[in-house]
């Protein structure tokens, strides 16, 4: 991945003309773009939006993929938009879409929880993953 992130940021500065003395955050505001962490938390995110509002749209093998604690749980959770997140350990099993995304989704403001239209969930998830990464 940082292969990847150092050769994005490298097409941007020739795109731009720009020096190895401006910074990378200003490569990515200047084309309104997000970087490949914010871009990989984007599709994760997007997907676990599509499974809490839109889970009849997705393929049944994806059904039971996650679990909110309201339905694992006998007792008030204090959220239904929140997610079970499964313990790993092991560093892959981390870095797993069924672990990630609950964790992910459960960091989110509740005004980008409960947005119903994944236009606007995308349109407002980018927003805020540009304020949180600078």
């Amino acid at each position: 991945m940082n292969r990847l992130i150092v050769l994005n940021n490298k097409i941007l500065r020739i795109l731009q003309n720009q020096s190895l003395r401006t910074h990378v955050c200003e490569l990515y505001v200047n084309y309104n773009a997000l970087t490949i962490p914010a871009l990989h938390k984007l599709k994760i995110l997007t997907l676990v939006h599509n499974f809490f509002h839109h889970r009849q749209k997705l393929p049944t093998i994806v059904i039971s993929y996650f679990n909110t604690n309201q339905t694992l749980y006998n007792y008030n959770t204090r959220g239904k938009t929140t997610y079970y997140v499964d313990s790993c350990n092991t560093t892959i099993g981390q870095k797993s879409v069924r672990h990630k995304g609950p964790k992910l989704w459960n960091e989110l403001p509740t005004s980008l929880k409960l947005c119903t239209s994944t236009k606007t969930f995308n349109r407002q998830l980018k927003t805020y993953l540009r304020s949180i990464t600078g």
